[in-house]
C-alpha cells in the first residue's frame, strides 16, 4: 500500500453503550460516517464516536497489538484504563461522544456539528489532538459558514 491510500485513512473509537466495549476501526475519511453508521445499523446496542485518529497511526492494525491486554475480539476492546489511557493521548476526543442513532444523521450532508467539522479541520491538520478543546471553546458556526460562502 503506497503513502498516499495510508493518508486518506482515519481510525475511529467507537463505543457499544450498555456491553461498554470499544470498536478502533478505520475508514476512508471522505466515508467515515457512512462506515460507522454501518456498524450501527448492524448493532443490537447504540453506539457512539467518541474520537478519530489521523496521522501517526496510519491503520488500525498498527493499534491493535498496543492495546492487546484489553483485546475482547475481532477489532473489540474492553474500556479499561489503558484504552481510554491511549484514545486520550492519540485520537481528537470528543467532550461528549456522538451518538450514531441521534447525533449523527443518515444523510452525510445534514451531519454538521462543530465536531464534525473538527474532523475536517484535524485532518487538513489545522488543528491537533492537542488543541481541539480550546478550538471547540472558540468555535464559531455562524463565523464558519460565513467564511466558507466567502471562500466560493
Amino acid at each position: 500500500m503506497n503513502n498516499e491510500s495510508q493518508l486518506d485513512k482515519i481510525i475511529y473509537a467507537v463505543r457499544s453503550v450498555n456491553l461498554d466495549k470499544i470498536k478502533i476501526g478505520e475508514s476512508k475519511v471522505h466515508s467515515l460516517f457512512n462506515r460507522i453508521r454501518s456498524h450501527q445499523t448492524g448493532s443490537a446496542d447504540e453506539l457512539e464516536l467518541i474520537g478519530v485518529h489521523y496521522g501517526e497511526f496510519k491503520t488500525d492494525k498498527k493499534i491493535h497489538p498496543i492495546l492487546n491486554a484489553s483485546h475482547s475480539h475481532l477489532e473489540w476492546f474492553h474500556n479499561t484504563e489503558e484504552v481510554d489511557d491511549f484514545i486520550n493521548s492519540n485520537f481528537l476526543v470528543f467532550p461528549k461522544a456522538l451518538s450514531l442513532l441521534s447525533e449523527i444523521s443518515w444523510s452525510t450532508s445534514e451531519t454538521i456539528s462543530a465536531e464534525t467539522i473538527a474532523i475536517d479541520e484535524y485532518v487538513k491538520g489545522n488543528i491537533s489532538n492537542t488543541e481541539f478543546k480550546l478550538w471547540l471553546n472558540d468555535f464559531d458556526m455562524l463565523q464558519y459558514i460565513k467564511s466558507a460562502l466567502n471562500k466560493n
